[in-house]
């Protein structure tokens, strides 16, 4: 069981870990054995704006035909973003985005029902202010709700 924290740093994250904390900020970088950990729960609020997503390599097979034993089959790996992918796939409700968020990036969290708020900090520059004025439709800081 993880302690309750101001900060979880994620590179100390074990297998077997159950985190009861509702409320967390991530920091350390977010792989896929990390993401396996975090969707066994579910967040009302998680701040990943510290939290570093880079690429991963997936398994990716493909089928070449049959032959007479079944399927002629190769494995290939391709690159996946971490970021898309946690946004995909974390249950949280409220989570505040990294600075160098991008559209792609919104786009996924809206295909993921869990997550009703999305909200960036001051220093976004995708939300930032000119002649004091927020650059954005809503005027706010709340990327998106539900």
């Amino acid at each position: 069981m993880i302690d309750k924290k101001e900060f979880l740093n994620v590179a100390k994250l074990e297998k077997g870990d159950i985190i009861e904390d509702k409320s967390l900020n991530l920091m350390g970088e977010i792989t896929i054995p990390v993401l396996n950990i975090l969707n066994k729960s579910e967040f009302d609020y998680l701040d990943i704006s510290d939290a570093i997503f880079g690429i991963a390599y997936e398994p990716h097979w493909t089928c070449h035909g049959w032959s007479h034993s079944g399927p002629v089959e190769s494995v290939s790996y391709k690159k996946v973003e971490m970021l898309r992918v946690f946004l995909e796939n974390i249950r949280a409700k409220t989570i505040l985005l990294p600075d160098n968020i991008m559209q792609r990036h919104i786009n996924s969290a809206k295909l993921n029902e869990d997550i009703k708020e999305l909200k960036v900090n001051d220093t976004c520059p995708q939300f930032a202010y000119e002649n004091g004025k927020l650059m954005n439709k809503k005027k706010t800081r709340v990327v998106f709700e539900r």
